[in-house]
């Protein structure tokens, strides 16, 4: 039997690869990694790690479109949180099983997971907690129709992230995500209750957002683009490592940058759509078509690799 320091030595490996893959959107590799992972960790007594790997299988599964093992993970995650006592970790995996109900489209059960999040989050003071979770609820308030709701919610979240904006030490690009995803939220819940001028104003201001944090990844890809690390064929190897392994770091940073910008798409053609479709009601028919126009080409960009990096 191994020593107890060579199994804590291969599960630091084994996830911190998992989480590399994950963030790459290596789901499949990932899911494997940490499978492994989890075998290890019923061989040593620490339920933080184990609960750090469970909490993961069920982020991984639940990327893959695998929401019910999703759950079952997350239960069993929370299950562990609780055990231990760690409200931050109970409150995150609320939000990630309120996001998996969510895409089950069950809103009444995302609904009760996003409330406990909020209640924990709350009572640690945790402000970007509170922020992200009322914008999932103002989301769901949309979704069934509660769009008054949904605006007063959406109000709060704008107004928490616009105040951290102003501190230094805040992510701003944190921040801005949340800042957007408030504003969309606030300009969806106008044009269900009717009111497109008021959507049309806030839905813009959402893709002023949207659209800089999109344009600052595709500059981010165009310059991994221009420093592509050559492999150069030689008689002498002798420094051919180190060649090797800063190709194998531009390929992960690469393919980092590739899901974030990918992210950022997917955001902008959200709200672009709902733009088009406040404009169609308002009667500007060419306005519409333009934001639509947008969307196919930012989609065309997103499925293009000759657009995401130059070779």
């Amino acid at each position: 039997m191994k020593p107890h320091y060579s199994y804590q030595n291969e599960l630091k490996y084994l996830y911190q690869k998992g989480d590399r893959l994950y963030s790459l959107g290596q789901l499949e590799s990932a899911l494997k990694i940490f499978q492994k992972a989890l075998e290890i960790t019923k061989l040593i007594n620490s339920p933080e790690q184990r609960l750090d790997i469970v909490y993961r299988l069920g982020l991984v599964h639940c990327r893959i479109g695998e929401y019910i093992n999703a759950l079952n993970y997350l239960k069993l995650a929370l299950k562990i949180a609780q055990k231990i006592g760690d409200e931050g970790k109970i409150a995150a995996i609320y939000n990630e099983q309120g996001e998996t109900y969510y895409l089950l489209k069950e809103y009444a059960n995302a609904f009760q997971c996003y409330s406990k999040a909020l209640t924990i989050f709350q009572k640690l003071k945790d402000i970007v907690g509170i922020g992200k979770t009322i914008n999932y609820i103002s989301t769901i308030y949309n979704l069934t129709g509660l769009s008054a709701q949904a605006l007063e919610y959406s109000r709060q979240s704008l107004n928490i992230f616009q105040k951290l904006d102003q501190f230094a030490k805040i992510d701003k690009f944190t921040t801005k995500i949340n800042e957007a995803t408030a504003l969309h939220n606030m300009g969806e819940s106008y044009f269900l209750l009717g009111r497109n001028r008021q959507a049309q104003a806030f839905l813009e201001l959402a893709l002023d957002i949207r659209q800089e944090l999109w344009e600052n990844s595709l500059e981010r890809l165009e310059l991994m683009g221009d420093n592509v690390p050559k492999l150069e064929k030689k008689q002498n190897y002798d420094h051919m490592y180190p060649q090797k392994m800063a190709t194998y770091d531009y390929k992960e940073k690469d393919g980092f940058h590739r899901s974030i910008f990918a992210q950022y798409g997917q955001d902008l053609i959200q709200t672009m759509s709902l733009v088009e479709k406040v404009y169609k009601d308002l009667g500007k028919e060419q306005q519409a078509n333009n934001y639509h126009q947008q969307a196919v080409e930012i989609q065309e960009k997103i499925n293009s690799d000759f657009s995401l990096i130059t070779n």
